[in-house]
């Protein structure tokens, strides 16, 4: 990505379609993870963990590709397992 595209993006502008593409390719993320729902569908909805931290682990110089697969499962399971905390004690 270039320079002036990271720029737009900080400035809250929208990254070409070019440059969208790469971006979704180098993160490995399908582009629907990247829309926004309207307010209403959000009151309750938090943004997936997974997806949020695997960027982060990809930028890291000082892991390889199978440290990130294992970190992304255990932080995947651990998402599960607070979500199912979660769901059990709206239950109650």
């Amino acid at each position: 990505m270039s320079p002036s595209t990271i720029s737009r993006m900080a400035n809250d502008l929208k990254p070409d379609v070019e440059a969208f593409a790469a971006m979704t390719s180098w993160l490995r993320m399908p582009a629907e993870n990247f829309y926004t729902a309207s307010s209403s569908e959000l009151v309750d909805e938090q943004p997936d963990l997974v997806a949020q931290l695997v960027p982060l682990l990809r930028a890291r110089k000082d892991l390889t590709s199978k440290d990130i697969a294992y970190l992304e499962e255990v932080i995947a399971a651990a998402a599960r397992r607070f979500q199912a905390g979660s769901d059990a004690r709206r239950e109650d």
